[in-house]
């Protein structure tokens, strides 16, 4: 019995996405899906590198909240400062 997964859309096989790593992980936006892809990027035995998807954001999810869209912009506004602070702590 195989466990693969089905999905209705392949929105990654119709859109490029733009892709931006950061350490070991990275997000790929998928501007006409309005998909945000979050992963871990890990090279496979071949030596390929190899973008694992573990969550996705969905832009039609994330505004039909009134509070998902301001917390967002505030957590990353937030962890900005921290690390500016941090830098010139130094």
């Amino acid at each position: 019995m195989s466990k693969e997964k089905i999905y209705a859309n392949k929105y990654w096989e119709e859109e490029k996405g733009e892709t931006i790593e950061f350490g070991n992980s990275f997000m790929r936006c998928y501007d006409k899906a309005g998909k945000l892809q979050f992963g871990i990027k890990f090279r496979n035995k071949s030596g390929e590198d190899v973008y694992q998807v573990k969550f996705v954001l969905d832009r039609k999810e994330l505004f039909s909240s009134d509070e998902a869209p301001s917390y967002l912009r505030g957590t990353i506004n937030d962890w900005e400062e921290m690390l500016e602070g941090e830098r010139n702590d130094d």
